[in-house]
């Protein structure tokens, strides 16, 4: 009797064994991640955004190769002040597991050098007729780029045009999608770009005159030789649109904006972009009902939260370029005196 029960508890031993080995105490069960993954929004909904970070946080720790508790922390570092910087890690992380890859790419310091006949940085101002450049600028290899620019300077000043130009130019990726901020590296200037269209940016370059000599100005637009350096960003859609990956980029364009000073406007910029160009449409959450309740947030707020972060970056045609893209805005002059006034109120009524 005694070596029958030894073996029976020897056997009871076993299965207890097996039992901790398939299902440590201090591990879920398999179906631990959803679980997690529910628990963390239910503390997202409740307000409760630290124990929100620690469910999801224990989701990723049981399956790194999903996406959706990735997701989950960076919605939470909204709320956190102390954990914002960690966001975009989050976000970067949630798409990438989501469709194998960045969507978002940014390419720093590319420099371009403006040629003899300004076809790098191509200039299209509506006050300069294209005739008057295709005889002043060949100019330029005989008389030196400050002819050019006396030439330019005086037919806009007599006719009382805007001494201001506008050019457009291309990147080495034809994808871009957002390009914020240039620098001129021999005049010292910086350019705001004012959009970004079918791979091409636009901006306007205010006059800057400086006299090199007594009797002699120099204009310095974006003049031969010049060399213009800028960061910018492309974006790569993925075959197919997983709303993970657009619920992150939403957030992570609102991330920027909470974060101020430290945030990203080319992402912000770029990611909004992005959404535009694959889902005009969107809303948060779309298809996951327990998302869908955690933030009430479309194209439109998207959009408007990029469009402030611009205008607070003092990228003032380009934020309202933002919100053209969703219908708001169209008649706005950008020569009235009103005009930020305008686009201030025009965030009002995007609901920002």
């Amino acid at each position: 009797m005694r070596s029958v029960i030894i073996f029976s508890f020897l056997i009871f031993l076993a299965l207890f064994s097996v039992a901790c080995m398939r299902n440590p105490s201090d591990l879920p069960e398999p179906e631990g991640y959803d679980g997690f993954l529910e628990l963390g929004w239910q503390a997202v909904q409740h307000g409760e955004h630290l124990d929100a970070f620690d469910y999801f946080q224990q989701a990723i720790a049981v399956d790194l190769s999903r996406a959706e508790g990735f997701l989950g922390a960076g919605i939470v570092c909204l709320f956190l002040e102390d954990y914002r910087s960690q966001g975009d890690a989050f976000f970067q992380s949630a798409i990438q597991k989501d469709c194998g890859g960045s969507v978002v790419v940014q390419y720093q310091d590319e420099v371009q050098i403006q040629d003899t006949m300004w076809t790098i940085f191509q200039c299209i101002d509506p006050d300069l007729p294209k005739d008057s450049l295709d005889i002043w600028l060949p100019l330029t290899t005989d008389s030196g780029e400050v002819w050019v620019g006396d030439k330019i300077y005086n037919y806009l000043f007599t006719n009382q045009l805007s001494t201001d130009l506008q050019f457009k130019f291309t990147q080495s990726h034809s994808n871009a999608v957002a390009c914020v901020d240039l620098f001129n590296v021999q005049s010292g200037a910086f350019y705001s770009g004012d959009s970004t269209v079918a791979g091409f940016v636009y901006l306007t370059v205010p006059l800057q005159k400086l006299d090199i000599e007594q009797g002699i100005d120099y204009y310095t637009w974006i003049m031969v030789n010049q060399n213009i350096i800028y960061d910018y960003a492309s974006f790569n859609a993925p075959d197919q649109n997983s709303q993970i990956t657009l619920d992150a980029l939403a957030a992570r364009v609102m991330l920027q904006e909470i974060r101020g000073d430290t945030g990203d406007l080319l992402q912000s910029v770029a990611s909004t972009a992005g959404l535009l160009q694959i889902a005009s449409d969107y809303k948060f959450g779309t298809g996951n009902p327990v998302r869908e309740s955690v933030f009430d947030t479309d194209i439109v707020d998207v959009s408007a939260s990029a469009a402030s972060y611009s205008f607070l970056n003092k990228k003032y045609i380009n934020s309202w370029f933002i919100c053209k893209q969703v219908g708001h805005g169209l008649y706005l002059d950008p020569q009235s005196e009103n005009f930020l006034l305008d686009l201030l109120e025009l965030f009002a009524q995007m609901g920002r």
